[in-house]
């Protein structure tokens, strides 16, 4: 594995957090369902206004008022992240595809790693997605398909994410959670 593992990772959301619990994340998610984290402070905070945007355009009986946004910083035990079962995808490419393409259309944890980190393909790429599976780009499955799709995803632009499916896994690297300044 080549690259080095981040021990101070962030997390926006749009609602208070006081320990992470994988069951809360969606399902169809880049590397399954679980807890996201960003290497940079950057992306976490775009992700929270995000989030914060979704979570008020969902909720038709709440106030704008009641969700907030909030941004996390996260320190892992290296001790036991050294431990884990983790998959590296260092860019996007067509092995890294295939796993966000496997991961979105099966839903759940449809692997078995403790943490995957790599490329973010957001939910903005849901629109180039789409089109790959409904074969704008060619045959769903082929190589040109899949090329022509990761052209579309703009690669060079994607940020690092760090993925946790497993709760026990979770509860072991987490060392702290807590809320630090965006603004």
């Amino acid at each position: 594995m080549c690259r080095k593992i981040e021990r101070i990772l962030y997390h926006g959301t749009a609602s208070q957090i006081s320990q992470v619990n994988v069951k809360l994340g969606r399902g169809r998610k880049d590397f399954g369902k679980g807890f996201y984290m960003a290497v940079s402070k950057r992306q976490a905070i775009g992700m929270m206004h995000k989030k914060y945007k979704e979570a008020v355009r969902r909720s038709r009986e709440k106030r704008e008022d009641a969700f907030c946004e909030k941004l996390y910083e996260i320190v892992l035990d290296e001790k036991a992240v050294s431990e884990l079962n983790i998959k590296v995808f260092e860019r996007a490419d067509i092995e890294w595809l295939d796993f966000v393409l496997m991961c979105r259309e099966r839903g759940g944890l449809p692997h078995n790693y403790d943490m995957v980190i790599g490329p973010t393909a957001d939910d903005d790429t849901m629109f180039c997605l789409k089109a790959y599976w409904d074969g704008l780009y060619g045959r769903t499955g082929s190589d040109t398909a899949k090329r022509m799709l990761l052209n579309n995803l703009e690669t060079e632009n994607l940020g690092i994410q760090y993925f946790i499916g497993k709760q026990k896994v979770a509860d072991n690297i987490i060392v702290s959670i807590k809320e630090c300044d965006w603004r």
